[in-house]
């Protein structure tokens, strides 16, 4: 039974947190992708670490992941679209995915310009941007059986 002391209806938080998500589909696809791409921060912060500890070649593979996870934040961009599509009312996955795209970017400039202090700030907010998108996406309650036309 859900708490309705307040004349009879549920705060907004409570009401969106009620909803179930229509469409196991994107709701999977944005979880399986925002994850892969959590984990391709993590990959870029240890190559990352290695070119700061002098390790040189490591400086080809951080930018070709750098582009690998450009990919998977489109991806995950256009999995939030799916689920919100489906769901109106839930707004915060495709602006917390459009904001990752803005910042990665910037990340990806910052790179190529060679401003290292921001680049690697960026860098290290991105992979908590990341990190938490797939802790929202995964606490998401999905609805159980086929979803209404």
């Amino acid at each position: 039974m859900h708490n309705t002391s307040s004349g009879g209806t549920l705060s907004p938080a409570r009401a969106a947190t009620a909803r179930v998500v229509h469409g196991r589909g994107g709701l999977a696809l944005l979880r399986v992708v925002a994850a892969l791409a959590c984990l391709e921060t993590l990959v870029q912060g240890l190559l990352a670490g290695m070119l700061l500890n002098g390790d040189v070649d490591s400086i080809d593979p951080h930018g070709v992941n750098a582009y690998v996870f450009e990919l998977l934040v489109f991806l995950q961009v256009a999995a939030a679209v799916l689920v919100w599509r489906r769901n109106r009312w839930l707004t915060w996955p495709p602006k917390a995915t459009l904001g990752i795209l803005v910042a990665t970017f910037t990340q990806t400039a910052l790179g190529l310009e060679g401003s290292l202090a921001a680049h690697v700030t960026l860098g290290v907010a991105l992979c908590a941007m990341e990190t938490a998108l797939v802790l929202r996406a995964f606490t998401l309650p999905a609805q159980n059986g086929a979803a209404p036309a």
